[in-house]
C-alpha cells in the first residue's frame, strides 16, 4: 500500500515537473519572441527606416529661413547714390503659440502693444492669427524699420520673431527718377533697375535652425546651408548735380511756355556719355504707385516725335559730304512754293527774302530751300546717310526704347521724301538726335551715346557694357562746314533771343514740328533747340524739346539750352573759345 502511494506521489511529481517545464518553456519562448520583436523594431528604427524617422524628427524640430541678399546700388558717375538697399523687417508669429488655450480675448492686450508700434489695428492683427489657429507661421507686419523692430523685440512676446527683408530707397527722389526706375513686389519694373537687373540682383541664401516644442526659434542654432550673394553696383554716366539742374530748368521752360511735356539731354562729345537726361513730368521712385502711368518710364527713350527743323543740319552735312553744295551756293527759296502733283505747297515758318544762299537757307530755316536742296541727292543715298546718323534704329544703350520711324527710301511717297528733309514724316527719340549731333561735333565721327559706365561685382570685378566703335558718317570737312553754318545760325538769333554765353562760341539750330493725330496734322507743335559748344572745340551737345506749348516759339527754348550749356561748361572748367567764326552771306 505504501509502495503504491509512493509511486503515485512520484508520478504526480513527475507530471508537475513536466507542466512546470512546459510553462517555463512557454515563458521563455514568449520572452524570446518579445525580445526578437523589439530587436526587429530597433533594427527597423535605427537601420532600415532611420532616414525616414530622422527626416520626420528634423521636420518637427528644424525650420528654414531665407537669408536675403542685398541688391546692389545705382550710383552716378561720381559715386553719388541714386538707389540703394536698406534693412527692413517683417514681424511673423506662431498663431498656435500666441492664441493658446485662451483664444482671441486673452491675446488682445498683447496685440495692442504690437499695433502701437506698427500703426495697425489690434483687431486686424487678431484676424490674421485666427485665419489658421494651428499654424506656426503668420505675417503680422511688413516693412518695419530698425527702430520699430527693436521696439517689437523689447516686448518679449512669446511666439513673435522678426525676419530681415530687403528694402529699396531712392535718396534723391525725382533726380533721375525716370532713368533709375523702381522695383515692384517681386521684380524690377522699370528703368535701370530692370535693364541692369543682372548686375544689381543678388542671390538669396538659406539658413536652418532648431525650434522648441512650442514652435519658437531656438537662439544659437542657425546653420547656413547656402550663403547669400549680394548684387553689384551699377555706375551711370549721369552727373547727379547736372541732372538735378536739367530737371529744374526743363520744368521751368515747360511751365513758361505752357507745354504738356518737355525733355532735355546733355552729352559729352568726347565720350558720348549722357551727363543729364531730364523728362518732365518726372517720377519719384519712392512713390511710383502714385505716379501717372504715362511717366513711369523715360519719355525721351520711349516716345519718338517729329523733330522739325533741327533735322536740317543733317541734310546739309550729307550734301556737303558728297560735294553737292557749298555754303555760298544760291537758292531761290520763297516763303511758299508749289512742288507739283503729289506734293503740293510747302510753306516756311516765317516770311523772308527768297534769294538765299545755302547758309541762308539754314539761318532762315527755310523749308522750301531745304526741300529743293534735298532733291540733289538720290533718295536711297539720303536714306543711307540717315541710318548712319542713327535714325530708324535703337541706340546701343540697354534701356527700354523706341527706334523711331525712318522708313526705307522705297516707301517714301512724293511728299514724304521732301518732308523728311525738315523733320516731318519721320520721328526720333532725344538720345537718337543727340547721337546724330555728335557726328557733326566730332569731325563726322558718330560716337555711340551711353548711359551706363560699369557694373562692379561684390568682389571688385568691374565690367563695362560693350560699345560699338565710332563710325565715320561724314568727312571732317563736311562736319566742320556744317558746324560753321550752325554757328552763323546761332549768331543770327542770339541778339534777339539772348542765347549767347560770353566767351563761348555756340553752334545751334531751332526746330518746330506740327503734331499729327488720327485726322492729320493739327495746329499744335513740338518746339526744339539743339546746340553744340564750344563751337571751336566741341565739348557738349544739348537739346531741349517742349511738347504742345500754347505760347512762344522754338527760339525761346534756347534760353533753357543756354543755361544747361553754361552749367556744364562752368562745372567742368571748359576753356573759353578763341578766334572768330566764319560768317557766310545769307542772301545773294
Amino acid at each position: 500500500m505504501n509502495d503504491r502511494s509512493n509511486a503515485g506521489r512520484e508520478g504526480a511529481d513527475r507530471s508537475g515537473s513536466r507542466r512546470l517545464g512546459r510553462r517555463i518553456g512557454v515563458g521563455i519562448a514568449i520572452v524570446l519572441a518579445i525580445v526578437i520583436a523589439f530587436v526587429v523594431r530597433l533594427v527597423d528604427i535605427q537601420v532600415v527606416s532611420a532616414a525616414t524617422y530622422n527626416a520626420e524628427a528634423t521636420a518637427k524640430r528644424d525650420g528654414t529661413a531665407t537669408v536675403y541678399s542685398t541688391r546692389g546700388s545705382i550710383v552716378d558717375r561720381d559715386g553719388g547714390v541714386l538707389a540703394e538697399s536698406v534693412e527692413r523687417y517683417d514681424i511673423t508669429a506662431s498663431p498656435k503659440v500666441m492664441l493658446g488655450p485662451g483664444g482671441g480675448a486673452a491675446i488682445l492686450p498683447t496685440l495692442e502693444q504690437i499695433a502701437d508700434v506698427t500703426g495697425q489695428e489690434p483687431a486686424d492683427l487678431l484676424a490674421v492669427l485666427q485665419e489658421d489657429p494651428e499654424s506656426d507661421y503668420a505675417v503680422l507686419a511688413t516693412g518695419l524699420d530698425l527702430d520699430q523692430y527693436d521696439r517689437i523685440v523689447a516686448l518679449k512676446i512669446s511666439g513673435i520673431y522678426g525676419v530681415r527683408v530687403p528694402g529699396r530707397v531712392y535718396p534723391d527722389g525725382q533726380v533721375a527718377g525716370n532713368l533709375v526706375g523702381f522695383l515692384g513686389t517681386d521684380e524690377p519694373l522699370a528703368g535701370i533697375e530692370r535693364a541692369d537687373d543682372a548686375c544689381l540682383a543678388g542671390t538669396d541664401g538659406v539658413v536652418t535652425y532648431q525650434r522648441s516644442a512650442d514652435g519658437v526659434r531656438i537662439p544659437g542654432t542657425d546653420v547656413v546651408e547656402q550663403p547669400a550673394v549680394d548684387g553689384g553696383t551699377v555706375t551711370l554716366t549721369i552727373d547727379r548735380d547736372l541732372q538735378w539742374f536739367a530737371q529744374e530748368r526743363t520744368q521751368k521752360i515747360m511751365t513758361d511756355l505752357g507745354g504738356t511735356w518737355a525733355a532735355s539731354i546733355v552729352v559729352d562729345t568726347t565720350t558720348g556719355e549722357i551727363l543729364a537726361l531730364a523728362d518732365v513730368p518726372t517720377l519719384d521712385p519712392n512713390d511710383f504707385q502714385s505716379a501717372d502711368p504715362s511717366v513711369t518710364g523715360s519719355r525721351s527713350f520711349s516716345t519718338p516725335y517729329e523733330p522739325g527743323s533741327i533735322m536740317k543740319p543733317f541734310v546739309m552735312a550729307m550734301l556737303l559730304d558728297q560735294g553737292l553744295i557749298t555754303p555760298y551756293d544760291q537758292v531761290n527759296a520763297p516763303y511758299r512754293m508749289d512742288f507739283g502733283p503729289g506734293v503740293g505747297t510747302i510753306n516756311d515758318f516765317g516770311y523772308h527774302k527768297s534769294n538765299l544762299t545755302v547758309a541762308g537757307v539754314l539761318m532762315q530755316s527755310s523749308n522750301t530751300g531745304e526741300a529743293q536742296l534735298s532733291e540733289k541727292m538720290p533718295d536711297a543715298q539720303r536714306y543711307d546717310y540717315y541710318t548712319k546718323f542713327g535714325f530708324g534704329q535703337k541706340t546701343d544703350i540697354d534701356f527700354p526704347q523706341s527706334a523711331g520711324v525712318m522708313r526705307p527710301a522705297d516707301q517714301w511717297d512724293a511728299r514724304t521724301r521732301l518732308n523728311i528733309a525738315f523733320g516731318a514724316g519721320m520721328s526720333a527719340t532725344l538720345p537718337q538726335l543727340a547721337q546724330a549731333y555728335l557726328a557733326i561735333a566730332n569731325g563726322g565721327l558718330s560716337e555711340p551715346v551711353s548711359l551706363v559706365q560699369s557694373c562692379t561685382a561684390p568682389d571688385g570685378t568691374v565690367t563695362a557694357p560693350e560699345r560699338p566703335a565710332a563710325q565715320q558718317v561724314i568727312s571732317g570737312q563736311a562736319a566742320a562746314t556744317t558746324l560753321s553754318m550752325m554757328e552763323d545760325d546761332q549768331a543770327f538769333y542770339a541778339t534777339t533771343d539772348d542765347v549767347s554765353i560770353p566767351g563761348y562760341r555756340i553752334a545751334s539750330k531751332t526746330g518746330t514740328a506740327y503734331v499729327a493725330d488720327s485726322n492729320g496734322y493739327t495746329n499744335q507743335t513740338t518746339i526744339s533747340y539743339a546746340a553744340i559748344a564750344p563751337a571751336d572745340h566741341p565739348r557738349y551737345v544739348v537739346i531741349t524739346s517742349v511738347g504742345l506749348p500754347y505760347k512762344g516759339n522754338s527760339h525761346l527754348v534756347g534760353a533753357a539750352v543756354r543755361d544747361l550749356l553754361a552749367q556744364a561748361l562752368s562745372k567742368n572748367h571748359v576753356a573759353p573759345s578763341t578766334g572768330q567764326y566764319v560768317q557766310y552771306p545769307m542772301y545773294w
